[in-house]
């Protein structure tokens, strides 16, 4: 109960991370990196099941968004992405596991994306599945 305490109190402050309070000023002519979420539950699924997702990326900034770059912090989860998303444009970022014959249980597989937009150089993607037979 304490870890799904935890995960909300997570999830709520990441989305408030992503979202413009009406006390911040968004800088002017920079670019402004806007995310639904930065996570996705597969839900249940059978060992073997490859996973993939694609997270949208859109700029709502006025300066073309560089996506540097995009580390798995395994070498199990790859990645594609779009390196520049113009201005009022969206892009993508995509994790996939292509391997799970082996896991069991709970399964967390994460990202770390650093990007050119000064409010978030750095943030962490999040994918989750449970593994049951």
């Amino acid at each position: 109960m304490k870890s799904k305490s935890i995960f909300v109190l997570f999830a709520l402050a990441m989305m408030l991370a992503f979202s413009v309070s009406a006390n911040e000023t968004p800088r002017s002519g920079g670019p402004r990196l806007v995310m639904a979420s930065v996570e996705h539950s597969f839900g249940a699924v059978k060992p073997g099941t490859p996973l993939t997702y694609t997270f949208e990326v859109r700029n709502e900034g006025e300066a073309n968004l560089e996506i540097k770059n995009v580390s798995p912090s395994c070498g199990c989860t790859t990645t594609n992405f779009d390196r520049e998303i113009g201005a009022g444009k969206s892009g993508s970022i995509s994790l996939a596991v292509e391997k799970t014959d082996g896991y069991k249980g709970e399964v967390t597989k994460t990202a770390t994306v650093t990007t050119n937009d000064p409010n978030h150089p750095t943030f962490t993607l999040t994918l989750r599945a449970t593994f049951n037979e």
